[in-house]
């Protein structure tokens, strides 16, 4: 066939299609006859095979191939068959290892057993007599027996049980049933339900905690990981490493947090670690309005997620490296701290890393509060009367000040620089490293005979502090150039963004 003649069979049949089509619209017989050039007799038959076409395309037809490409061969199939009738009681899987080489997979060979009506007996034979059931009573004297004797074991009892009384009872009912009396006897406790939280913004809540787990490598000494973690996104507002933390270490770490960040957390939750407690600390958090919190003692699970990030820390930054360097671990820290905060899927946000909900944050502390976060810590020391030559005793040591002070009153206050002495006419003294140096029991420290001087300052964080009421004015100018303050905190700490 040519493509003259293939042309007009293409057009004769899409003229007929055309034609069967008007016809079902509904249009009148002898008018799709005269439009199309068709007999009445030709449009009827074209009809009638259009009809049974629809009707063998709508038809129902079975799924996937005529027959399996897999299909299991008549041979192995009576393999299977000899070996089930052989042993009836074995499993497909030993019925498998029984086979020749490249057997069917147990699967198959239990739908052959199936298909071939190999029913699998039970090993066991069919029991000859009505298993034995103990009366009331004797289930009662067995009780009170077991009760009476718990000293003794299981086999003992079952032979006290057959000569006594003439119950036949095996060792391992016995011992079950001792075990269902000492459980009733001694009950266990219910388990212990916790409760879990989560605060619903950023910076509501910041769980602080130290890591001790890292032991540095060539020295015979810890390092600790200081770690700031906020309770809305799981994100470290501070980590750092230490070789010593006092409670200084720790306002340091929350003040530098704070200014990073630039807010007043309402709350922090520490552990009852002794660089966690102090008035230091305490009176630091009241003047700015944060609400500290010390968890139960013995009770790790108040800072859970602080410690369920340790146990990351350490097996994605620490034991990746085969030694711990302190200087090298400090360096590597903060582009781990980056990751974590940036990259780092986290469950608890369904894949997404910590700086998704740190993007929420909506409110942002004052600027002449950030500047001046040092001058809220510090706390008062009562006072003491200088001696000859100005020589104090303060904490079992020997200090000095100006002699011209002997004799003289002077009142001493804790800063964050050291312990700080105020004379009567306001002048300042400063004993830097108090906490390191002053603060340690005498036994450990290891020059017992040393003294220590308090020289002149001429500048003091503490004395800012006496100013911040007095700029009261500033910082409502600055509230009304940008900020509106937060409710339910003090009103110079933490402002809403408009």
């Amino acid at each position: 066939m040519n493509e003259d003649d293939e042309a007009t069979s293409s057009k004769k049949e899409e003229q007929r299609l055309q034609a069967v089509l008007a016809l079902f619209k509904g249009q009148a017989v002898a008018q799709v006859c005269q439009q199309y050039n068709i007999c009445r007799s030709n449009l009827f038959k074209f009809k009638r095979r259009a009809l049974l076409a629809m009707k063998a395309a709508l038809a129902d037809e079975q799924k996937g191939p005529r027959s399996p490409a897999n299909k299991l061969s008549a041979e192995k199939e009576q393999q299977i068959k000899a070996v089930c009738e052989r042993h009836p009681t074995l499993s497909s899987y030993k019925v498998q290892a029984l086979l020749p080489p490249e057997p069917p997979v147990p699967r198959t060979i239990q739908r052959v057993r199936q298909r071939l009506s190999l029913p699998r007996l039970p090993k066991r034979a069919v029991p000859r007599r009505q298993r034995k059931r103990f009366s009331t009573e004797e289930k009662r004297l067995v009780r009170e027996t077991i009760k009476n004797k718990l000293y003794l074991g299981p086999l003992r009892l079952a032979w006290d049980l057959q000569n006594q009384y003439g119950l036949r009872v095996s060792a391992s009912t016995v011992g079950r049933l001792k075990q269902t009396i000492l459980a009733e006897m001694n009950p266990q406790p219910s388990p212990i339900l916790w409760r879990r939280y989560e605060r619903k913004h950023p910076h509501s809540l910041w769980h602080g905690d130290l890591m001790e787990k890292v032991t540095l490598t060539y020295e015979d000494r810890t390092a600790y990981q200081l770690t700031l973690l906020d309770d809305y996104s799981r994100a470290y507002v501070f980590c750092d490493l230490f070789r010593e933390v006092n409670v200084n270490t720790t306002i340091r770490a929350l003040i530098a947090a704070m200014r990073a960040y630039r807010t007043i957390p309402k709350a922090l939750v520490f552990d009852n670690g002794p660089y966690f407690k102090g008035v230091l600390l305490k009176q630091f958090c009241q003047r700015l309005g944060i609400r500290l919190i010390h968890s139960s003692v013995n009770h790790p699970q108040t800072n859970g997620k602080l410690e369920r990030a340790f146990r990351d820390d350490m097996k994605e930054f620490y034991r990746q490296r085969e030694k711990w360097i302190f200087n090298d671990l400090r360096r590597d820290l903060p582009a781990y701290v980056e990751y974590r905060n940036q990259v780092r899927g986290h469950y608890a946000l369904q894949g997404k890393p910590a700086s998704t909900r740190l993007q929420e944050q909506n409110f942002y502390a004052l600027s002449s509060v950030l500047d001046r976060l040092e001058s809220y810590a510090w706390r008062a020391r009562g006072h003491k009367i200088v001696g000859e030559h100005g020589s104090m005793h303060l904490n079992s040591r020997r200090v000095y000040i100006n002699h011209h002070l002997s004799g003289q009153q002077i009142e001493l206050y804790e800063t964050l620089e050291g312990l700080q002495a105020e004379d009567a006419a306001g002048k300042l003294y400063l004993l830097r490293n108090y906490r390191k140096e002053i603060c340690p029991p005498l036994g450990m420290v290891r020059d017992q005979t040393r003294s220590y001087y308090f020289p002149r300052i001429y500048h003091s964080r503490r004395a800012e502090f006496s100013n911040v009421s007095s700029n009261r004015s500033e910082v409502m100018n600055e509230v009304e150039n940008g900020v509106s303050t937060a409710q339910n905190s003090p009103r110079i700490a933490v402002a809403y963004s408009r």
